[in-house]
C-alpha cells in the first residue's frame, strides 16, 4: 500500500473518530428512545444480544405504538399510491416558451411516459423503496435523523434502482456552510462472508482472505464508508476525479481501502424532524415526549405492582399457634388449618396487612398521559377519527385547513428534504442509463440498436434545456398532504372565479380579466386531477383555430346566401318592374 493511500485511508477514519466523538453527546438520548420508543434499535451504548429480549423496561407502549401509527398516517398522507404519488411535468414556462415547430404534444407525452416508467420501477418490490420509506419514518419519530440511500444495480429491466434505509445507529454527518448535509459517513458491520460478496476476494485485506479461505466466514469486520465534498485542493482526493461527491469504503480494523469511486449528486437524502440553531442531529417527537414517557412507565410499573398488591396482598398471621404445619396456602379453593385457642374477641388468625389506596386517580393520570404522548406524534391531526355526527363540506374544509396550518411545516420538511431529493437523484440515475430515453445520435442510442431495442427518444425542447443547464421538470406531488397544504389556495381560486362568474351578469366584459388557461391548468394542479384531463397548449391552438376557420366559413357561406337572396329578390324585383311598365 503506498504512502499516498495510506495517508488517504487515515485522513478519513481521523475525521471519522472526530465525528463519532461529537455523536458520542447524543448517544444517551438516543439510548433512551431506544428503551422506551424503538424498542428493536438499542445498540447506541451497547450491543445487545441477538434474540435478547428489549422491552422489560416497557410498563406503557403508548409511545410504542404512537411512533407506528405517525408512521403509517405520514406515509399515507405523503405517499399514498406508491410512486405514482408523484408526476414528473414540465417546469414552469417550458409550454408557453415552445420555439415555433417543436410540439408541445410530443414533449407532454414524453413527460408522462418518465412519469409511468419511474412509478414502475421505484415500485418494484425489488428495489425495496417501501421498506425503506417505512424504516426511515420510524426513525424519524424516534431518532430524529434518518435517510434513504438510492444505489444503482445491475438489473436494467425491473429494478435498476436499490433503495437502502440509514439509521441513526450507522449515521455519522456534517453540514455545509448553508445548514445542509453535505458529509455522510456510514458505520457498517460486515461478516467475511459478506465482506467477499460486496466488494470481491481480490480487493480485501489479506488478513480477511485468509479467513475466508479457512471457512471463518462469520468474524465481524467493521466498514466505514465515507461521502463528501470533493475538495479541489486536496492532494490526497479520492474516487473519481471528475465526479463533485467522492466516495470511500475503508475496513476500519486494517485500513485498507476497499473501494473508491465518486457520485454526481449526493447518494443518499439526509432528513432531521426538527432541528434546533447549532444542531447536526436535531430532535424528534419521541425526544419531545420523554418526559411524558418516563412518567407514564413509572405509573405503569406501579399500576401493576399495585394490582398485584390488591389481588394478591401481604398476610399478617398472628403468632399464637399452629397453622398449617406453619405453611399457608393462598392458592384458589385452599385450606389452611389454624388454632383459635386463646383467640380475643373477634380478631382473625390471617387477615391483609394493608389495602392498596384508590387506584381511580392513577388510571385517569394514565389516560391523560396517553392522549399527551399521542399528542406529540400528532396522532390527533393525523387521524381524525371523530364519529359523534356526520361533517358536512364546510366543516370538513375548516378541519382540512387547521389540519395543514399545523402540519405545513412538517410536510414541508419531508417533501424538500426527503422526497424531492430522492426523486431527483432517481431520475438522474435512470436518466443516465438511457431508461428515460436517449437523445438522437447518441452513443446511448447506438448501443440500443445493436441488442436490438427501440429507442425511447428524448424530445429536442428537452435536451435543449438539458445542455442550456435549465430547469427540466417539475416534480408534481399527488397527495392528501399536497391537497390540505394547497388547499387555502385552490379555495381562493375557486371564490374568485365564483365572484368573476356573478359579476359578468352585469358587465360581461369582466371575464376578461382571467386567464382562464392558466387557471383551469392551476386547479388541475392543485387538485391533483390527471394531467392527461387537460390537453396541451399546442393542440388547444389547433382546436381553436378549426373553430375559428369553421366559423369563418360559415360567415362566409352566410355571406354568400345573402349575397344570392339579395340578388335573387333584386332579379325578381326588376322582372316585376319591368313587367308592369309593358303594354297593356
Amino acid at each position: 500500500m503506498s504512502e499516498a493511500v495510506k495517508h488517504k485511508a487515515r485522513r478519513v477514519l481521523d475525521r471519522f473518530k472526530m465525528m463519532k466523538s461529537e455523536k458520542s453527546n447524543w448517544n444517551q438520548l438516543y439510548q433512551w428512545v431506544a428503551e422506551y420508543v424503538m424498542t428493536r434499535k438499542q445498540g447506541f451504548n451497547s450491543t445487545p444480544t441477538p434474540g435478547e429480549i428489549q422491552t422489560y423496561k416497557v410498563f406503557d407502549d403508548t409511545a410504542v405504538s404512537a411512533n407506528h401509527l405517525m408512521c403509517s398516517a405520514l406515509i399515507g398522507t405523503l405517499w399514498p399510491d406508491g410512486a405514482r404519488s408523484f408526476r414528473i411535468g414540465m417546469p414552469m414556462g417550458m409550454e408557453e416558451s415552445l420555439e415555433e415547430g417543436g410540439s408541445s404534444e410530443e414533449v407532454k407525452k414524453w413527460y408522462q411516459f418518465v412519469s409511468a416508467r419511474m412509478a414502475e420501477y421505484m415500485d418494484n418490490p425489488k428495489s425495496g423503496l417501501i421498506t425503506s420509506l417505512e424504516e426511515y419514518m420510524l426513525d424519524q419519530g424516534s431518532f430524529v435523523i434518518s435517510g434513504i440511500m438510492t444505489e444503482d444495480s445491475d438489473d436494467d429491466f425491473e429494478a435498476p434502482l436499490i433503495y437502502r434505509a440509514v439509521d441513526a445507529e450507522m449515521l455519522y454527518v456534517d453540514e455545509g456552510r448553508n445548514g445542509y448535509i453535505d458529509t455522510i459517513y456510514m458505520d457498517r458491520e460486515f461478516t467475511v462472508r459478506q465482506l467477499v460478496a460486496e466488494y470481491g476476494l481480490e480487493n480485501i485485506s489479506a488478513a480477511h482472505r485468509e479467513e475466508f479461505m479457512e471457512g471463518k466466514c462469520e468474524t465481524k469486520v467493521k466498514v466505514l464508508h465515507a461521502i463528501e465534498p470533493r475538495m479541489d485542493a486536496d492532494p490526497y482526493g479520492f474516487g473519481d476525479k471528475e465526479m463533485p461527491y467522492a466516495s470511500i469504503h475503508i475496513d476500519q480494523g486494517t485500513e485498507k481501502i476497499l473501494r473508491e469511486s465518486g457520485f454526481l449528486e449526493l447518494p443518499v437524502a439526509i432528513t432531521r424532524f426538527w432541528k434546533a440553531m447549532g444542531e447536526k442531529y436535531g430532535r424528534s417527537p419521541a425526544m419531545a415526549a420523554l418526559p411524558s414517557i418516563f412518567e407514564a412507565n413509572a405509573l405503569g410499573e406501579a399500576w401493576i405492582l399495585a394490582v398485584e398488591k390488591t389481588l394478591d396482598p401481604a398476610l399478617l398471621v398472628m403468632d399464637d399457634g399452629t397453622m398449617g404445619g406453619t405453611t399457608i396456602d393462598t392458592s384458589p379453593g385452599s385450606v389452611t388449618v389454624v388454632s383459635v385457642s386463646g383467640r380475643i374477641g373477634n380478631q382473625k388468625p390471617i387477615e391483609p396487612m394493608f389495602l392498596v389506596g384508590d387506584l381511580q386517580w392513577t388510571g385517569a393520570r394514565r389516560a391523560e398521559l396517553a392522549e399527551i404522548i399521542k399528542n406529540h406524534f400528532f396522532i390527533d391531526r393525523l387521524m381524525d377519527l371523530n364519529n359523534d355526527h356526520r361533517m358536512q363540506n364546510p366543516e370538513v374544509g375548516i378541519r382540512n385547513e387547521l389540519r395543514g396550518q399545523t402540519l405545513n411545516t412538517t410536510y414541508s420538511r419531508q417533501f424538500g428534504e426527503q422526497l424531492v431529493p430522492l426523486i431527483e437523484t432517481s431520475f438522474n440515475k435512470l436518466r443516465r442509463r438511457g431508461l428515460l430515453g436517449v437523445v438522437r445520435g447518441s452513443k446511448e442510442e447506438a448501443e440500443m440498436i445493436a441488442v436490438g431495442q427501440t429507442p425511447k427518444y428524448i424530445p429536442d425542447a428537452v435536451v435543449k434545456r438539458m445542455v442550456q443547464g435549465r430547469d427540466v421538470y417539475k416534480i408534481q406531488f399527488i397527495s392528501p398532504a399536497t391537497r390540505i397544504t394547497q388547499a387555502s389556495e385552490l379555495q381562493g381560486i375557486e371564490h374568485l372565479l365564483t365572484t368573476t362568474i356573478a359579476a359578468a351578469q352585469a358587465d360581461p366584459g369582466i371575464l376578461d380579466n382571467v386567464d382562464w388557461d392558466w387557471t383551469l391548468r392551476r386547479i388541475q394542479e392543485l387538485d391533483g386531477a390527471p394531467r392527461e384531463a387537460i390537453r396541451s397548449l399546442e393542440r388547444i391552438q389547433q382546436i381553436r383555430e378549426q373553430k375559428q376557420q369553421a366559423q369563418q366559413q360559415m360567415m362566409e357561406m352566410e355571406a354568400a346566401r345573402q349575397q344570392s337572396e339579395t340578388a335573387r329578390n333584386m332579379g325578381q324585383a326588376a322582372s316585376s318592374v319591368m313587367g308592369g311598365g309593358g303594354p297593356a
